[in-house]
């Protein structure tokens, strides 16, 4: 979980290589409007969120392992992927370094112009959510390094 251009993706299809779980992309499940919406700069409000988080929920609930990228930016986003056994990682990362990933990437909805919006509605984890593991992204950080550090923290065993 995270802002656009933490990581998620990136995170979460190395976590289903080397878990052999299946690996679901949140931003494939929003809906024509909602994309059209984000490419043209402007945030989601919970309720262009909700349809989308309940197919999420859904599909969380479909399947006892997988590895599902999604910003859950607020509490009660989480709340509603809260199903039996779900984990979070929060990809805690840098705006300074958020604006440059975002300036980088290509043919995505969600630009650097999106990101504003994004951070206002972030809430980050409290220590209320045990559920959730945050790491504090640096440049420095390799793919694989944050892979190990997430497999390693879950205590999830790697299937490579």
């Amino acid at each position: 979980m995270g802002v656009s251009g933490s990581g998620k993706t990136t995170l979460g299809q190395a976590l289903a290589t080397r878990t052999g779980w299946p690996f679901l992309d949140g931003d494939d499940f929003h809906t024509p409007e909602a994309r059209a919406k984000m490419a043209a700069g402007l945030g989601l409000s919970d309720g262009d969120r909700q349809p989308w988080l309940e197919r999420l929920r859904a599909e969380l609930l479909a399947r006892p392992e997988v590895i599902l990228a999604c910003s859950s930016l607020r509490y009660s986003y989480r709340d509603v992927l809260r199903v039996p056994n779900t984990r979070f990682v929060f990809l805690d990362v840098p705006q300074s370094l958020l604006l440059e990933r975002l300036q980088r990437r290509g043919n995505h909805y969600a630009h650097a112009d999106l990101l504003p919006s994004q951070l206002q509605t972030l809430e980050p984890p409290d220590r209320g959510e045990a559920d959730v593991l945050t790491l504090h992204v640096t440049a420095q950080d390799s793919s694989a390094d944050l892979t190990q550090l997430t497999l390693s923290a879950l205590g999830i065993a790697d299937a490579r």
